[in-house]
């Protein structure tokens, strides 16, 4: 109960610390501008007035600085009711009788006006700053809350009615809630027979499986001196697996004065290994005279691993073979 009674009771006097603050600086400035003002008014009268008018002024600044407001305003008063019965004294020292002089009255100056003080400006900001509302609701809790704690049959019955409703709590029950249980089908897959397939061996072509079938010459054939070829150029030299294929190119240029023909019989230029075994043929259909025929050579690796020199001869397939021009291929087998 005191936590509660510290927490509402606090922001309320926070808000009157503020306003009391607030006040005390308005009259702080108040004072100042009736001291500034009670002293413009001395200087102002000192070039009018009489000597003791002055003095008043100067007496009622002088206790501006150090009075309340309350002690202002009574000396105000009281200076205002002496100026209004103040009257002329005429100095007769040195004056004939039978010479009648005028008498002129000195003007005597309206009592200083009162200063207004802003008080209904000043009770709205108090008000708007307290907020009346808030204090109310705050006000009617904290009784509520003193009452309550000040008559014990109040206290009491306020630790039963929490006691009850904490009881009742704790007896209520949730539900069990029971989830059915749910069986899923089993499915069961068709077991699927992947079937076997055989990869067909490739066998690369040999020389002979792919030299094409030669034909008989439709024309008259040359002689064999006819027929002649020197050495053009090569691809660099292969490196194979052991039984692996060889594959190797070789350009000749036919240097003789009888064309080339491949497929035809005594007149197809060939390669063939020292066996005779053929392992090229030329690759166009004809190489004239003066032309260079080009020819992929084809065989088996040897075995054994290392460098392997294989000679290659050229030939007229059915007419005959022609003058060695020391061509050969060395094989790496790895």
């Amino acid at each position: 109960m005191a936590d509660v009674f510290v927490a509402e009771t606090s922001p309320l006097l926070n808000d009157l610390r503020r306003a009391v603050q607030e006040l005390r600086v308005l009259l702080a400035e108040l004072l100042s501008y009736a001291s500034t003002a009670a002293a413009q008014l001395a200087t102002r009268l000192a070039t009018r007035l009489d000597p003791r008018v002055v003095n008043v002024a100067t007496q009622v600044a002088a206790l501006l600085d150090r009075v309340p407001v309350r002690s202002l305003v009574r000396v105000a008063g009281s200076s205002a009711r002496r100026l209004a019965n103040m009257r002329p004294t005429i100095n007769t020292a040195g004056l004939r009788p039978s010479v009648a002089r005028a008498v002129h009255v000195p003007r005597v100056a309206p009592a200083p006006r009162m200063l207004s003080l802003p008080t209904g400006a000043t009770v709205r900001s108090i008000a708007r700053r307290l907020r009346p509302g808030r204090w109310a609701f705050r006000t009617t809790a904290i009784g509520i809350i003193a009452l309550a704690v000040g008559n014990p049959s109040l206290r009491d019955a306020m630790v039963e009615e929490i006691s009850w409703t904490r009881s009742v709590l704790e007896t209520v029950q949730m539900p069990t809630v029971e989830l059915p249980t749910i069986e899923l089908p089993t499915i069961e897959l068709p077991t699927i027979e992947i079937p076997a397939f055989e990869m067909p061996t490739i066998q690369f072509p040999t020389a002979q499986s792919a030299a094409p079938k030669l034909v008989p010459a439709g024309f008259e054939l040359p002689p064999l001196n006819a027929y002649r070829a020197t050495f053009e150029t090569q691809a660099s030299y292969p490196t194979v697996p052991p039984n692996g294929t060889v594959e190797w190119v070789v350009a000749l240029r036919n240097t003789g004065s009888a064309g080339w023909y491949r497929g035809v019989a005594g007149a197809q230029a060939a390669l063939a290994l020292t066996d005779g075994t053929e392992a090229a043929v030329q690759t166009t259909a004809y190489v004239a005279p003066g032309q260079v025929g080009w020819f992929i050579v084809r065989f088996r690796a040897p075995a054994g691993p290392g460098a392997h020199a294989v000679a290659l001869f050229p030939r007229i397939d059915g007419h005959g073979e022609l003058p060695n021009l020391g061509i050969y291929t060395l094989v790496t087998v790895r």
